[in-house]
């Protein structure tokens, strides 16, 4: 996968992604200053979502439409939905940031509609969050697009995320990434289940990351070993404590920490090593190998209290000591001094 000229891929470095969801306080402001702050900590991406309550869910205030657990319990859909919305007329300004910081600005739209508004600034990509992985009109839409696509998996079975993935690409999509998500808000590590990514590799040869709805920066670390090469988390000013994904964003301040984190556990996973680094060579001379433990002089005979086998290495291997034994000197050897085949006859 390759977004705005960036290769995603087990061969390239982690593709960060710096979440706003509705973290913006309502002020076009506080998202180019979060914006901003995101891009000073190192990330790839900075990522808005695209949607209206009215394209969401309708103005209902019967139980259903109420929710009961988490950081929204007792609010209805309609009102969260309406707090965390991102004015479409913000694209416009947070694209021309993205540009100046040097960062790809991309969206997860919730809506058809929401395609074609993101469409008219010429987004490089697109995000489909984990509660739309069903909504098929939906992945019609942004597959026809034919721009790459990231998905979240959050709640879904393998056989909705196949559903998901072909109805991609027979819609248009040629660049497909998964994201192994767990949907809760903050998610625990028990519920992770991370081992799940190197099943998704492997099972859709497509780039696998995580979206990362932990509170910590453990469970991304972990995902590096795993085979993760996206990672997405969502952020907030450190002031923020109103916005509707607060309780479980990441302050901005420590996103560095994270990115940082990510990107030295992807260093660490490295290649397939035979041998030392070049950096361990220098500790080849700490081996151990055959040396004279006192002087022996030419025609004399080796024996086996005739020599150590220590440190340094500057003789002989130790599975050579058989060869040597009973051997004549031909040239004398001084105590210290590592034994080779050019002192014996």
């Amino acid at each position: 996968m390759k977004i705005n000229g960036i290769n995603i891929g087990i061969n390239s470095e982690p593709y960060i992604i710096a979440e706003m969801s509705g973290n913006h306080m309502n002020s076009l402001k506080h998202a180019c200053k979060l914006m901003e702050k995101c891009a000073q900590a190192g990330v790839s991406a900075f990522k808005i979502q695209s949607y209206s309550a009215k394209s969401l869910t309708i103005d209902c205030s019967r139980e259903e439409y109420i929710v009961r657990s988490g950081p929204w319990n007792g609010r209805t859909l309609y009102d969260l939905y309406s707090q965390g919305q991102t004015p479409n007329d913000w694209l416009i300004p947070l694209s021309k940031l993205a540009k100046e910081l040097g960062i790809t600005l991309f969206s997860t739209p919730f809506g058809i509609e929401e395609v074609d508004i993101l469409e008219s600034i010429d987004v490089p990509a697109y995000k489909v969050a984990s509660f739309e992985i069903t909504y098929k009109q939906l992945l019609e839409k942004i597959g026809s697009t034919r721009k790459p696509v990231i998905f979240s998996t959050g709640l879904a079975t393998i056989d909705e995320i196949s559903k998901a993935v072909d109805i991609l690409k027979n819609s248009g999509s040629e660049s497909i990434a998964i994201l192994k998500c767990t949907t809760s808000y903050p998610a625990i590590p028990s519920d992770l289940n991370l081992r799940t990514i190197q099943y998704l590799i492997e099972k859709f040869a497509l780039p696998v990351g995580f979206s990362d709805h932990t509170k910590e920066i453990t469970a991304a670390i972990v995902a590096v070993g795993a085979g993760a090469t996206i990672f997405e988390k969502h952020v907030k000013l450190d002031e923020d404590n109103t916005s509707v994904d607060s309780t479980f964003s990441i302050p901005v301040s420590k996103l560095k920490q994270y990115v940082d984190g990510i990107r030295e556990a992807y260093v660490s996973m490295g290649v397939i090593q035979d041998g030392p680094t070049q950096n361990e060579k220098e500790y080849l001379r700490y081996r151990r190998s055959i040396v004279a433990s006192r002087d022996i002089g030419v025609g004399e005979m080796i024996s086996e209290k005739d020599v150590a086998i220590v440190r340094p290495s500057h003789g002989l291997e130790p599975e050579h000591l058989s060869l040597i034994v009973g051997k004549s000197v031909k040239k004398k050897i001084d105590r210290g001094e590592g034994i080779s085949f050019n002192n014996l006859d």
